[in-house]
């Protein structure tokens, strides 16, 4: 099937420029928007001549393979599809995604969390993802999707991305007294109070990623690099003239070794390590992301 009325037609595209036109007029405003599209079309809707949306928004990482040469191949090619002046960002759940979690664990799950909050740009997660919240099960009567409900039989279901997010371990997770519009869904385990508890807990985790990012200028403001990564160790850099940070991710259950600068282990995402010299190499556990801060006058080896 042709999209030929439907998708990114001109007059689509103009009223997106006189939307964003009233954006404009307004301070401290945003428009993101949900697009068509492969990478190699993402700049198409940042504009031209005249600006579209501020943040089309990019899905990328929910559909790549999950290891290190895939992710550097799609980061690096969604980065030189930006035009000038754009900004990225990133996109690992929505509403009609399937959950991360499920897809890769709990374990990576956190890995992921490292990847989104040091990458460079815009960070978006969808309600639960910070409690590596996992696909919902939903019987057959309490189907509410429609898609599900049309065209039976394909996988079509979003309902168990749509279930409400749990806030506490009662019988509908503090999200109501009535009767929510869907399950629950089956973890009563990862909601907000009994995570907080858990100072370990990916909760926990994303709270110090977002609280880090606020302080460090090279996680908000910084450039981009890649290092090359193998072994299944995704490996890059942020940085600015008065700070270098290596962001090293280990997308694998065992240990793995990886050579680098001299510098200090900042950050851990296992949140039990910090302010740990590192002298030329460093072993990273199963499952472990670092983000290691060296002198900004060296460049960590490649």
């Amino acid at each position: 099937m042709k999209r030929v009325f439907s998708d990114d037609r001109p007059g689509s595209l103009r009223c997106l420029e006189e939307i964003r036109q009233v954006i404009d007029e307004f301070d401290g405003r945003l428009l993101c928007g949900e697009v068509q599209g492969k990478t190699d079309r993402i700049g198409h809707f940042y504009g031209n001549s005249r600006p579209l949306l501020h943040l089309p928004l990019n899905v990328v990482l929910l559909d790549t393979p999950w290891d290190a040469l895939s992710l550097q191949g799609t980061i690096d090619a969604y980065l030189n599809a930006i035009p000038q002046g754009g900004w990225p960002d990133w996109v690992i759940g929505g509403h009609d995604k399937h959950r991360i979690a499920s897809k890769l664990g709990q374990a990576q799950a956190r890995v992921l969390a490292m990847l989104l909050l040091t990458l460079k740009g815009t960070a978006f997660f969808f309600a639960g993802d910070e409690l590596g919240a996992e696909r919902g099960k939903i019987a057959e009567e309490a189907v509410q999707d429609p898609f599900a409900k049309l065209v039976p039989g394909y996988d079509l279901n979003r309902d168990p991305e749509r279930v409400p997010m749990r806030w506490d371990s009662t019988r509908n997770g503090g999200f109501t007294t009535g009767e929510p519009w869907l399950p629950m869904g089956t973890s009563k385990s990862r909601n907000v109070a009994d995570l907080r508890k858990d100072e370990r807990s990916i909760l926990h985790l994303y709270r110090e990623l977002i609280r880090l990012r606020k302080q460090m200028p090279a996680l908000h403001s910084g450039d981009y690099a890649p290092l090359r990564s193998h072994n299944d160790i995704l490996t890059f850099r942020r940085f600015t003239a008065s700070e270098s940070l290596t962001i090293a991710l280990n997308l694998t259950h065992e240990p793995r070794r990886i050579d680098c600068a001299d510098g200090d282990l900042v950050f851990s995402t296992h949140l039990d390590r910090k302010d740990l010299q590192v002298a030329h190499f460093l072993l990273l556990r199963p499952d472990e992301g670092v983000i290691i801060r060296t002198p900004p006058q060296l460049k960590p080896l490649t």
